[in-house]
């Protein structure tokens, strides 16, 4: 016989497979309470960084912007994009022209120069003679000597026509050397013959060269200067990139021609190494670009923001705003910080889940049709309306975005601490000390701040002890929370990691990149929590009740009104046949009309956070 006063056993839960344990961490169903409020969070920081876009819309995204109109569509057009090789074989090689733009100038010049006073290959091969001499002795151990001996000697060949052909007549005869001007290296080992058409060779690369007047023109020597360094600087392989994109000019039409050069003046790359081009961007402002439209556009994408930081037809509204947010990091992506970065993370998420499910107009509306659906079928409030009054129902959407933000999360914290171990300032400490010194981010210019720091600085143990505990707290916070987080130390790692943001905010001035961190941070918060302290319960003695009738359908959607707002439960909702709807207080005291909307307003807390709004008429006949 078991003893009465012996626990009851209960038997263990069934064992789960990796498979099915896997998926219940993805797709476990959720409180949306949690996404909902990371809706609102998300959405006024939002809508605070587009509002400080309006004072430079133009400067940011007009047609004559910081970055110009003209000069995005041909990046999301033109952009080259070569694709790496399948095996270990090298990229493919492509003519390249200097950095420098004044120095790409005079080489690009040079190039259209050349291919338009010889567009034929025949014309074009005896020019480019004597690189590819060059280019054939690359298999020697001398191959660099060669290659700057070699163009070199042209940089010093005189643009004064007898002094260039006594100057040739050493190359072609060593006997006429003149001892401060050596021989290039690859005319070593050369007969007379053959000097003397590395001579003739020399001479004709040399007249493809600007020169100008013998006494003037000193930019077209810098040019020619340019223009030989450049293929100096060039390594072999390059140098016959070069050369095989002139030949290749002259296959083309003069249309093809051009456009071939004004592909690589812009991008620095051959057109025909490109695999794909363009860049598959979206941006509103690719296609507006007049000031007054783009006012409108902005005024309509801020008022989109609204909707969606209010919870308002929230899936679709969602959408949009990530599409409006895009929209603005894709135009200026020149000033893109990780605080795009993460307001883009935010609002996919708040996407992908049903984030209007909690917190939301959208959920007033439907705890709104809930109760009048109930109302019209049986007079009262069934269990099941009552149940999904009391809270949201569970979502595997919501619990899939609320995921994906943790986990998301915990790869940029992970991956934050790991390229911190890279660096030798965290090693040695001065990493906190450059950050909270630094005059371009933090509060120095703050009599205070100065004085703190030169107090910490006064003492040398002390400003080692500081700094060491500020990076140790940083290092343990990035790595320590990918881990702690799923134990029971998740409360308090939360709240270090919200400590840690904090500290970016005050002492980077990043205040807005740490409030978007924090606001990530909220996922790990459980919805009972943030609706305990949205929603906090009145005593029993603040009770009301609502007689209506449920015949007149003016009383029936009032109260329904009243009882999609009751978020605490402290209005009983009693159907009556009386003409007028009456609200009975504990004390029995009856109100009807507007002291009836008064007292509703008074003691239903959502409604009294929004009192002032009902001093406008039309909204109190609502309740009345």
């Amino acid at each position: 016989m078991t003893n009465p006063t012996s626990p009851t056993l209960v038997p263990p839960p069934p064992s789960r497979g990796v498979l099915r344990r896997w998926l219940d961490f993805w797709f476990a169903a959720a409180d949306p309470t949690t996404l909902g409020f990371i809706r609102i969070v998300t959405g006024c920081l939002v809508l605070y960084v587009h509002l400080a876009y309006t004072f430079d819309l133009q400067s940011f995204f007009g047609k004559d912007a910081w970055y110009g109109l003209e000069y995005v569509n041909r990046e999301r057009r033109e952009f080259p994009h070569v694709h790496p090789p399948a095996d270990w074989d090298e990229y493919k090689r492509t003519a390249q022209l200097p950095e420098f733009p004044h120095r790409r100038k005079a080489v690009s010049t040079y190039m259209r120069n050349l291919i338009t006073a010889k567009p034929t290959r025949g014309e074009l091969d005896p020019a480019l003679a004597y690189l590819d001499r060059l280019q054939r002795r690359q298999g020697d151990e001398t191959r660099a000597r060669y290659d700057q001996n070699g163009l070199a000697y042209i940089m010093v060949l005189s643009k004064n026509p007898t002094f260039r052909r006594n100057q040739l007549k050493a190359v072609e005869n060593q006997a006429f050397q003149v001892k401060e001007e050596p021989l290039p290296a690859v005319l070593e080992g050369m007969d007379p013959a053959e000097r003397k058409i590395v001579a003739a060779e020399m001479e004709a690369f040399f007249q493809t060269l600007p020169r100008g007047a013998v006494d003037k023109d000193e930019d077209q020597d810098k040019d020619r200067g340019y223009i030989l360094n450049h293929l100096i600087e060039m390594s072999p392989e390059q140098r016959e990139s070069f050369v095989k994109f002139l030949r290749h000019l002259t296959t083309l039409s003069e249309k093809e021609r051009n456009e071939h050069l004004d592909y690589l003046d812009y991008w620095n790359v051959d057109k025909e190494v490109v695999d794909r081009e363009g860049n598959p961007t979206f941006s509103i402002w690719y296609h507006i670009s007049d000031p007054e439209s783009m006012a409108v556009a902005h005024v309509v994408m801020l008022f989109i923001m609204l909707l969606f930081t209010l919870g308002v037809f929230t899936r679709v509204t969602s959408v949009l705003t990530w599409l409006a947010a895009v929209s603005y990091i894709h135009r200026t992506q020149q000033v893109l910080f990780g605080m795009d970065t993460m307001m883009n993370i935010l609002l996919f998420y708040c996407m992908i889940g049903n984030s209007g499910a909690a917190l939301s107009i959208d959920r007033l509306v439907n705890r709104y049709r809930a109760v009048k659906a109930s109302l019209a079928r049986s007079g009262t409030i069934e269990p099941a309306t009552q149940e999904y009054l009391n809270a949201p129902p569970l979502s595997v959407s919501e619990g899939f975005a609320l995921r994906l933000i943790q986990v998301h999360f915990c790869f940029i914290y992970m991956a934050s601490g790991m390229s911190k171990l890279k660096g030798a300032a965290w090693w040695n400490t001065t990493a906190y000390w450059d950050t909270v010194a630094n005059p371009e981010f933090t509060p120095i210019h703050y009599t205070w701040y100065e004085a703190v720091l030169r107090s910490i600085v006064s003492s040398r143990p002390a400003f080692a002890v500081i700094s060491a505990i500020g990076v140790g707290f940083t290092i343990f916070a990035e790595f320590g929370l990918p881990f702690l987080v799923w134990s029971r130390l998740r409360p308090y790692i939360v709240i270090l990691g919200l400590f840690l943001h904090a500290g970016i905010a005050v002492f980077m001035g990043l205040w807005i990149f740490s409030l978007f961190m924090m606001t990530m941070l909220l996922a790990y918060i459980p919805g009972c929590v943030i609706r305990d302290r949205f929603f906090g319960t009145l005593p029993l003695a603040s009770r009301l009740t609502l007689r209506y009738n449920p015949k007149d359908r003016r009383q029936l959607v009032i109260a329904s009104r009243a009882k999609a707002v009751d978020f605490e439960g402290i209005l009983d909702l009693v159907p009556t046949e009386g003409k007028a709807l009456r609200v009975l207080t504990d004390s029995k005291v009856e109100l009807s009309g507007v002291p009836a909307a008064d007292l509703l307003i008074e003691r239903i807390s959502f409604l009294k956070r929004f009192r002032y709004l009902f001093l406008i008429p039309w909204l109190k006949k609502l309740f009345v």
